[in-house]
């Protein structure tokens, strides 16, 4: 596949072309999602403003929820491209694409170039992943580092030797910086189960250990020393104490799941690869067994890897992956609070079991009943005919008792996307009846690329009619950083994006007499509050204010406006 590209040089341009149509077109379109990415780039815009690159803080609060990494990478990115979205997504992008690259490595060094090719164009093409590397907060950055981190454990481990000490070290202090002790905990949980499994944990008895816990300790460290001394140990308190430890002792705003949680949101999230899951799952577990029991051997020998390109024992490369797999949902399973995005480092070596079953199944290694394979193309169809129902139902062209007229007009005319799997199925059928096994393969790879990419790119921006922040602040004129104004809002806590497209600090106004004496102020005000809202206020406020603008908000359901005394 690809023959004329079959080399590391045009895999990269082929991964690069993907990618960059994937992550970077349109990247600036959708306007803020809140809460996260108003949060996170409005941090970035207020360290910048203060020239403090060491408290993060939001309205002029201590923000200690995430490390400074993304900040410092936004704060760079506004520098270069003013103040906007695309800018405050840029640091995801790039992250994203570097990812794809090393999932290609990462494939190739186990199984061959053919399934790193495939490894970083799975990876790309699907939601979950895609959908990081458009999204302004720090799980895209954490992504990468645990792929660069482990992936450079694995070059170690491959090659027998003890250089890779440093720069994992160094990369799990970039994760550190990313998110938090996870990005260090967890990959070494990785390699010490790995090891273990392997018999080899004296690998980590050298003293050159010691050298990569001093790269970790100088690149991920410094940054945490210095902010826990400027804010008197709250940040470190709040971040490890509450956003940490209390996250995974008990849920936090609600955000709690059965304990298959994770398994569905890698269903959902891998899509539409996930029609492979079972299959991938299936052959790579067997491939991880070394001596089975005699009384499963014969599935045993029908199932396993007889190995790849090159001279990695393919055993040692299903186990790595499975353990990498196993200990992120295993630990996030026994954590009480659970987000999706959580397991999004388990994205890469997911990809690589569904690009080396792929390639077996394309070189005929893998004996699948044709029936099967029709049964995953019915799937990947499925998917597309889901996409468009779903589509009609939210842009109101069908209408249902179920959606409680939560409709959002004009992302219906995406539905079309849908019909990309279905056809891509159809071809992919058609290959399959001529045994064109490639042929499949390119038709399913194609379709996940012209499904995914359209819908993050353009997709996602056909819901900007209807969110708020943006156009009321359009609208009223309340980004005036010429002027003495002020900015309040009113039961709006959830648009943390406000303080972003107005560039200032947003007051919160917690009552009927906040909200008039604000209005009474002797300078331009600007109060954002619900429409609801203020009918119930506006008789008891004195005619302090007036409406300037409206805008319908799909979080709340309703209009908000903005209210000012000029």
């Amino acid at each position: 596949m690809f023959q004329r590209f079959h080399h590391r040089a045009g895999h990269y341009a082929l991964l690069l072309a993907a990618g960059s149509g994937l992550f970077l077109v349109n990247l600036g379109g959708a306007s803020l999602w809140d809460a996260d990415e108003g949060l996170n780039a409005t941090a970035a815009y207020e360290m910048r403003e203060s020239g403090n690159w060491i408290i993060p803080t939001f309205n002029a609060e201590l923000r200690s929820h995430k490390p400074a990494l993304l900040y410092w990478l936004q704060m760079a990115a506004y520098a270069v491209f003013g103040v906007n979205e695309f800018a405050a997504r840029l640091p995801s992008a790039l992250a994203a694409l570097v990812s794809l690259l090393l999932a290609y490595e990462l494939g190739r060094s186990m199984f061959g170039a053919t399934v790193g090719l495939l490894s970083g164009l799975i990876l790309g093409s699907t939601a979950m992943f895609c959908a990081s590397a458009h999204f302004a907060n720090p799980d895209a950055l954490l992504n990468v580092s645990v792929l660069l981190t482990l992936f450079i454990f694995w070059q170690g481990f491959v090659r027998a030797g003890r250089g890779w000490f440093v720069p994992a070290g160094t990369a799990a202090g970039l994760a550190m910086l990313a998110k938090g002790p996870s990005g260090l905990v967890l990959p070494f949980g990785v390699a010490v189960v790995f090891l273990v499994w392997s018999r080899r944990l004296s690998l980590l008895l050298d003293r050159r250990l010691l050298l990569g816990v001093l790269a970790f300790v100088l690149v991920g460290l410094p940054w945490y020393v210095w902010v826990g001394v400027d804010t008197k140990g709250q940040f470190l308190r709040e971040f490890l104490l509450t956003h940490h430890l209390e996250r995974a002792l008990q849920p936090m705003e609600n955000h709690r799941g059965p304990v298959y949680y994770y398994l569905a949101v890698l269903l959902v999230g891998f899509a539409p690869w996930s029609i492979f899951l079972g299959l991938a799952a299936w052959y790579g577990g067997w491939s991880a067994v070394a001596r089975p029991w005699a009384p499963v051997r014969g599935a045993w020998e029908r199932a396993v890897d007889a190995g790849a390109e090159g001279d990695v024992p393919s055993v040692a490369a299903y186990r790595f992956l499975w353990c990498w797999v196993g200990v992120y949902l295993l630990t996030f399973t026994l954590a009480n609070t659970k987000l999706p995005n959580y397991i999004l480092p388990v994205s890469a070596p997911t990809a690589v079991l569904a690009a080396r079953f792929l390639d077996r199944w394309r070189l005929g290694q893998v004996r699948l009943p044709w029936a099967l394979m029709g049964l995953c193309l019915t799937c990947l169809a499925l998917i597309g005919v889901a996409t468009a129902v779903g589509l009609l139902f939210a842009g109101g062209a069908w209408r249902a008792p179920f959606m409680r007229d939560r409709y959002c007009p004009g992302v219906e005319v995406w539905a079309v996307v849908g019909a990309v799997p279905v056809l891509a199925a159809a071809v992919a059928a058609w290959c399959a009846r001529h045994q064109r096994r490639s042929g499949l393969v390119t038709a399913v790879t194609l379709g996940a690329l012209f499904f995914i990419g359209p819908l993050a790119a353009w997709g996602s921006a056909a819901l900007n009619r209807h969110k708020a922040p943006r156009p009321l602040v359009e609208l009223s004129g309340a980004l005036r950083r010429d002027l003495e104004i002020r900015i309040g809002c009113c039961d709006l806590d959830y648009l943390p994006s406000l303080n972003f497209y107005c560039q200032r600090n947003v007051a919160h106004l917690r009552s009927e007499e906040a909200v008039r004496n604000f209005l009474r102020y002797p300078v331009p005000v600007y109060v954002f509050t619900p429409e609801p809202l203020w009918a119930a206020l506006r008789d008891k406020v004195g005619g302090a204010g007036r409406v300037i603008a409206r805008h319908r908000d799909m979080y709340r359901g309703c209009d908000v406006v903005v209210v000012s005394n000029r």
